[in-house]
Formats: structure tokens, C-alpha cells, sequence
């Protein structure tokens, strides 16, 4: 899936139910029913911690700004209009809660560009060899640390367009600029990707 093409009518509908749902689980924590942040948490928690590893770069930095980012749902639901769907609300609190996390910890320490892995995924389906599993985790580890040398920006609107599948509109919405722009950062941020990639593995 990139950039949401090739989805037919059943996806759009299923995509559609979604976030009808969403919306009554955000009615319902409106509301003080504490239970709907549970659900909105389950249902969101897993593309949600993928954007902020991809962005910060280390599973317990990522899993801080999971954290902090459902706070500031918790404590901003109030005000949330339903103007863009929950998931693009989230995903704009997910991104910038993990660009300021990258500048504040920079402020910190010189931040190390090594790879802490690739992300385990917590439905693994199907038989793969020790020796695939491996190669995975290397290819990973290499595309996790090339995209630690990509521009903030540039690397926020592929991360969410390439590895979270959303669209250009999508990213626009999340990050507030046009999608013209997001279209140059994505271009731009997969070109730099190549040559990182290139001297990495090659």
C-alpha cells in the first residue's frame, strides 16, 4: 500500500467504518468515558509508535512519545472538532511530539545514529529462516539509520507516506503545509535515502 492507491470500495468502506468509529470513541471520551481512550489507544497505538521510532529512532524514546502524545489527546479532546478524522489529529500530535523529542534530546547529548534494530512486528505471520529473518533485520537496520541522516521534514512525510501509507493529502493535513510541498519533501527525502543507502550497504 502507498500513498493509499490501489484501494478499492470494500478498502474505502472499511477505512470509512474506521473512522466512524474513531469519532464515536472521541464523542464517548468527550464525554469522560475513560474506557474510549483505552480503545482509541489499542486501535492506533501500533502506526502511531512506527511513526515515532522511524522519527526518534530508539524504542524507548518512541514509546516516551506514545506516552506524551495520548496526554495531550486526553487533555485536548475538548477542543477537538472533527475537522480532519481522529487518525490525522493523532498522527499530527505523533509527529511534531517526536521532532520537538529529537531537538530537545540534541540539546542533551550528541545523539548517536546507530540502529537499535528493525521493529518487531507483534503479528508475526508465516515460517521465515534464521538466515530471511536475519537479512530483514539487516536491511532494516540500515534503512533505520540512513533515515536518521534525512532532514527532519523530509523524513516526516516519507515515514508517513511510505511506511504508514497515507496519502498526499493525508501528510498535508498532518503537517500542515501543501501538497505540492509534501510531494518535493517526499521526492527529496527518497533521493537522499539512495545515496545513504547506497554507501550502507553497496
Amino acid at each position: 500500500m502507498v500513498g493509499g492507491r490501489g484501494h478499492g470500495d470494500a478498502a474505502d468502506e472499511a477505512a470509512e467504518r474506521e473512522a466512524r468509529r474513531d469519532a464515536e470513541l472521541v464523542e464517548r471520551l468527550k464525554k469522560g468515558d475513560t474506557k474510549a481512550l483505552d480503545e482509541l489507544y489499542q486501535r492506533h497505538r501500533e502506526p502511531a509508535y512506527g511513526i515515532a521510532y522511524r522519527l526518534v529512532g530508539s524504542r524507548e524514546d518512541a514509546l516516551d512519545v506514545i506516552q506524551e502524545s495520548f496526554i495531550h489527546v486526553l487533555r485536548g479532546i475538548q477542543t477537538f472538532r472533527g475537522q480532519s478524522s481522529f487518525r490525522t489529529w493523532l498522527y499530527r500530535i505523533v509527529t511534531h511530539a517526536s521532532l520537538d523529542y529529537r531537538r530537545w534530546r540534541s540539546l542533551r547529548a550528541t545523539e548517536s545514529l546507530d540502529s537499535e534494530g528493525a521493529i518487531e512486528p507483534i503479528d508475526a505471520s508465516g515460517q521465515r529462516s534464521p538466515a530471511d529473518t536475519a537479512a530483514d533485520r539487516d536491511l532494516a537496520a540500515a534503512i533505520d539509520k540512513a533515515l536518521a541522516n534525512v532532514s527532519e521534514k523530509n523524513r516526516a512525510a516519507l515515514v508517513l507516506f511510505a511506511i504508514e501509507g497515507m496519502s498526499y493529502k493525508e501528510i498535508a493535513d498532518v503537517l500542515g503545509i501543501s501538497v505540492g510541498t509534501v510531494m518535493s519533501r517526499i521526492f527529496n527525502a527518497r533521493q537522499r535515502l539512495r545515496e545513504l543507502l547506497a554507501s550502507e550497504i553497496g
